[in-house]
């Protein structure tokens, strides 16, 4: 009897510790199982190869480095990858492609490649490639022809005249397009022979396994003029998914709200929200988060449902902090301040869409100033280890722990990202449903009812450094996310009323 009693008790206690959630992840056995739809509404993390992980210790990344990492990526939560570009170039970055059938040497061979594909697939992850159909590389074959003269055979797939303009570079007696440097001639996208090109190469590369493709500048396609892009882009899509009827395009539209709405016309599957990232100034959500600011729930909820307004609801988001071509966040909202730094990933993950981080930022990476200093390499274990910086890399410093490192710290910030990652696996509503703005009268708190099939949770954000209560009409509290690192009980739900830790934020049902 006595033992009895002592067994229901000490399940009590531990019922009442889970009740808490007061840690930012429960023990594995107490977590409920991932529910992934198979679409392309997924967690996405973008890999510069260069610098990601070295196999063969030349200190250049490579896609053998890159295939041993698949684990950490999986049990991060990401279930997407999309890889910058990996076609022969002459340049670190490889935006200037000289064989769109083919691997950069440097990071390995098709065969690689494949391994790699094939590995990602076995663990429940798609890979998206970097397309870059704008321009070439000036020492790509049809470029190096096409500048020979009028009568060239590759003539036509550049755009050549004879009087000097804004965005050209003589060469002879005449002038080619080179929108961004001169090295990258741009392509005559107008030209049916370089349009029957992107049609093979998309089915090469798909034909291979690739789930789909990034495409760059996609505003720079016909400068200036947006309708043409928009109608080149629903041309491209078409011919896609006649390739691959299910594969995922998602498209560069580096530019303000309404442009990326009108680029939707096209029929892209998603479009990077700049106006969420670093790309556009702090971005949304870092100006949420700024140390003046105030009223950061109400500011919270009003974005999200203003976004769902504005882009609809039957559109593939694309929501993200940073990226190669932007100021870290960690660099933004500051690492000295870890909890902001949390939180802003955690606002990430309770966004509709498909969520994009950036490699590194799940360890406070931190980049500004030129690009190659937003390109460093990923600090896994000791900086002896790490991949060589980019050439022209003026500052790379590492002012949070290595992964090894935080991997064994829970109250790192990759414990935190990778808690969040799990709780959009677990709970599809958060990145699929529609959205009810619950009204609540303090501004710091946000509360979201979001509603999926037949799922409907309850998203509780407290942006704030001070403990909140609130009411709430739920009866299960499912998870929390603590990003407090002093841990005080994360959250807690009795009888209608839930109180949750600063910086916190709550899933319930």
């Amino acid at each position: 009897m006595k033992r009895s009693i002592s067994l229901l008790l000490l399940l009590a206690i531990l019922a009442a510790l889970l009740a808490a959630c007061g840690q930012t992840e429960a023990p594995a056995e107490t977590q409920p199982p991932e529910n992934i739809p198979d679409d392309n509404c997924r967690n996405w993390y973008e890999i510069f190869v260069y610098s990601f992980a070295d196999s063969d210790g030349d200190r250049i990344g490579d896609l053998r480095g890159a295939t041993e990492k698949l684990d950490y990526v999986r049990d991060m939560g990401f279930t997407g990858i999309w890889l910058m570009p990996i076609m022969p170039s002459p340049s670190y970055h490889k935006y200037d492609v000289t064989d769109y059938y083919a691997i950069d040497p440097a990071y390995g061979t098709l065969e690689d490649f494949q391994a790699f594909l094939d590995k990602a697939h076995s663990l429940g992850i798609k890979v998206i490639l970097d397309l870059v159909v704008n321009h070439t590389s000036n020492q790509h074959p049809w470029f190096q022809d096409a500048k020979t003269g009028e009568d060239a055979q590759y003539r036509d797939y550049y755009n050549f005249q004879s009087e000097s303009a804004s965005g050209y570079q003589q060469i002879g007696s005449g002038y080619y397009e080179c929108r961004f440097v001169s090295t990258m001639p741009d392509l005559n996208l107008d030209s049916p022979a370089v349009r029957d090109e992107i049609v093979n190469i998309m089915a090469f590369w798909l034909d291979m396994g690739v789930d789909g493709f990034r495409l760059d500048a996609v505003t720079s396609y016909y400068t200036g003029q947006n309708a043409k892009n928009i109608e080149f882009l629903s041309w491209l899509n078409g011919e896609a998914k006649r390739i691959k009827p299910d594969c995922y395009i998602i498209g560069e539209c580096w530019s303000d709200e309404s442009t990326i709405v009108n680029y939707y016309t096209s029929g892209i599957d998603s479009f990077f929200c700049f106006p969420l990232s670093t790309g556009s100034g702090k971005g949304a959500l870092a100006t949420i988060l700024d140390e003046e600011a105030t009223g950061r729930g109400a500011s919270y909820g009003e974005l999200t449902m203003h976004l769902e307004e504005r882009f609809g609801t039957d559109v593939l988001m694309a929501p993200f902090l940073d990226n190669h071509d932007t100021d870290r966040i960690a660099s933004v909202v500051g690492i000295y301040s870890l909890e902001r730094l949390k939180i802003a990933y955690g606002m990430l993950a309770m966004m509709r869409g498909g969520s994009y981080v950036y490699y590194g930022g799940e360890t406070g990476m931190i980049g500004t100033g030129p690009d190659p200093n937003k390109r460093i390499g990923m600090l896994w274990t000791t900086l002896s280890e790490t991949t060589s910086c980019p050439p022209g890399t003026t500052e790379a410093k590492y002012p949070l722990e290595s992964v090894e490192k935080q991997q064994a710290d829970e109250n790192s910030l990759l414990h935190y990202v990778r808690e969040a990652m799990r709780l959009r696996n677990t709970y599809p509503a958060i990145a699929r449903g529609t959205t009810e703005l619950i009204p609540t009268q303090d501004a710091d708190l946000c509360l979201l009812r979001r509603s999926w099939q037949d799922e409907s949770i309850v998203i509780v954000l407290n942006l704030s450094a001070e403990k909140k209560t609130v009411a709430v009409e739920a009866q299960t509290l499912l998870a929390c996310l603590d990003a407090n690192t002093a841990h005080g009980i994360g959250a807690a739900l009795d009888g209608g009323t839930l109180t949750l830790d600063p910086w916190g934020i709550a899933i319930l049902q």
